[in-house]
């Protein structure tokens, strides 16, 4: 009799196995009509829930994701612990016991995931941003893509006489990197206004700086989005030149932006918007950065010499940034690319790390509207 009700609870745990393959299924059928997605899910369902939700974990002075986090590793390792124990414990029905233990944690990541594409996933599949922003994105010439990098470096090199640097000639900016977290929403709603990109605008909360920020600058990570508390983490150890505009790509996940490509490209865009020349400084220099290095791939020789149109200051604080990374070079590193990649790829992003360079074709339909 006791079995009897142990596999009825064991075909309940199946039931809770697919919510799993079910939310995968409707992730993959999404893509199919990235219009509706767009309009439903991603400006309707989404947005609605996560101002709510990002405001609420907004009121915590710290980052409840790695919170969380920490405490989901720590309920793994006491579960394991807990199966292998009551696995041992049932002797000759180990293998039933372990079998309910294996369920129940099968369970567990099934839902989660399942959370994690209603919460959030779902907006792999929007309307590409480029067609929203009426960018046009069609594949670029060398030229264009020359044009686009000596624009962005004119601008770049006219920004960095305007912004402040401390004794070394390092960029120093007169904010702190709290005031960029805390400015993150009125960046976004400021560029809304002054864009007519109103979808980019709303109540959100601000972004927090993680506390184990060191862990993240060996993994070679600026930030991270947690979908479940919809907060934008920032690794508040990184140099000043990239973090302003690593707090605004976390804070355009917070908008429902998921593509990194899109997320570093709002970085720019939003920055543009800023009244404060370091916040706009900080934007450019990541679109400079991501340019350059596509232009390095098409074409070495007309890299190089855009190279040497950088001003002194920019010279400095790429140097300045490249010393605080090269200290963190390690397996580490490496293995999380790798996972990196993995985690793209799974939620259909086919270029994996790759896509974040493609923020260059969006910057180039930017160029060829005059915008740069």
């Amino acid at each position: 009799m006791q079995t009897k009700v142990n596999m009825k609870k064991i075909y309940i745990k199946l039931i809770w196995l697919l919510t799993g393959p079910v939310f995968y299924a409707l992730f993959r059928l999404s893509f199919l009509w990235p219009e509706f997605t767009e309009k439903v899910y991603s400006r309707t369902i989404f947005t609605f829930f996560n101002q709510l939700l990002s405001t609420v974990t907004g009121i915590l002075p710290f980052s409840l994701a790695e919170f969380l986090l920490y405490a989901f590793v720590l309920f793994l390792i006491v579960f394991i612990v807990i199966m292998i124990i009551k696995s041992i414990q049932a002797k000759k029905d180990w293998w039933f016991a372990l079998l309910n233990r294996f369920l129940i944690l099968l369970c567990v990541f099934s839902f989660v995931y399942a959370l994690f594409v209603g919460m959030w996933a779902f907006n792999y599949a929007r309307q590409p941003l480029g067609k929203t922003l009426g960018l046009n994105t069609s594949p670029a010439t060398v030229d264009e893509l020359y044009s686009t990098c000596e624009s962005i470096i004119e601008k770049a090199n006219a920004l960095r006489e305007s912004v402040p640097e401390d004794g070394d000639g390092i960029f120093s900016p007169e904010y702190t990197k709290q005031d960029v977290m805390k400015s993150v929403a009125e960046n976004y709603n400021n560029a809304a206004k002054l864009s007519g990109a109103d979808f980019l605008g709303g109540s959100y909360g601000q972004a927090k700086p993680a506390l184990y920020s060191t862990g993240l600058s060996y993994a070679n990570i600026t930030g991270v989005y947690f979908p479940f508390t919809a907060e934008a983490n920032v690794n508040a150890d990184v140099p000043m030149l990239l973090f302003a505009s690593a707090a605004i790509h976390e804070g355009a996940h917070q908008r429902g932006y998921a593509r990194e490509d899109e997320a570093n490209f709002l970085a720019f865009y939003v920055c543009s918007y800023s009244d404060d020349p370091s916040i706009e400084y900080s934007g450019t220099m990541l679109a400079l950065i991501h340019s350059m290095n596509k232009l390095y791939d098409a074409d070495r020789d007309l890299y190089y010499e855009l190279r040497e149109t950088y001003c002194d200051g920019i010279n400095r604080d790429l140097e300045n940034n490249a010393r605080y990374w090269q200290k963190f070079e390690s397996p580490v590193n490496e293995a999380s690319q790798t996972v990196n990649n993995t985690f793209l790829k799974a939620n259909l992003q086919k270029d994996g790390v790759k896509s974040y360079g493609r923020m260059t074709d969006l910057l180039i339909g930017l160029w060829r509207q005059d915008k740069i």
